[in-house]
């Protein structure tokens, strides 16, 4: 059984491409203690394999950076991918406060050195126990389909977008 933990820090969303070009999940990122959590949240119609973070970490990183300590190299790849969720935030984006949530956890990689302020990060499935955050997290996606592939959607703060090669 999968370690669970819980809490009501600050959670932020964003649509995430699992997979190009079409493959994707909701991505959080939390502050549990001194570790991070990175978190898919699991959206009903959307395939579980697309939110299976740990192997996204796998597609990104090569092979030979990962043999030495896989949990380390992936820890610190969602990591960033989360964090960085943190000190800019997406346009669109969801973020929540005090609402309570649960994360069953599916690895922890403590990392050998603190990284991004964390200690480690717990690496999951989120689950909110108030039913309208899931629903305006399920928006997020519907949003990203109805405006078709990244390379249409305008980007933050640019009015109209920049136009792709």
């Amino acid at each position: 059984m999968a370690k669970r933990i819980t809490g009501t820090d600050r959670v932020i969303m964003a649509p995430f491409t699992a997979q190009w070009p079409d493959a994707r999940c909701v991505l959080a990122y939390a502050k549990h203690g001194t570790m991070a959590v990175v978190a898919a949240l699991p959206v009903p119609g959307e395939s579980p394999a697309a939110s299976s973070l740990w192997e996204v970490a796998a597609r990104h990183l090569p092979s030979a950076s990962a043999s030495a300590n896989e949990a380390e190299a992936y820890g610190r790849w969602l990591l960033g991918a989360g964090w960085s969720m943190s000190v800019m935030p997406p346009a669109g984006g969801l973020v929540v406060h005090g609402e309570p949530w649960t994360v069953d956890v599916l690895r922890t990689a403590v990392l050998k050195e603190p990284a991004y302020g964390s200690d480690g990060v717990h690496v999951g499935r989120l689950a909110f126990a108030n039913p309208e955050v899931l629903e305006r997290a399920e928006t997020l996606l519907r949003r990203v389909a109805e405006r078709g592939s990244p390379a249409s959607v305008p980007m933050a703060g640019v009015s109209g977008g920049l136009p792709v090669g």
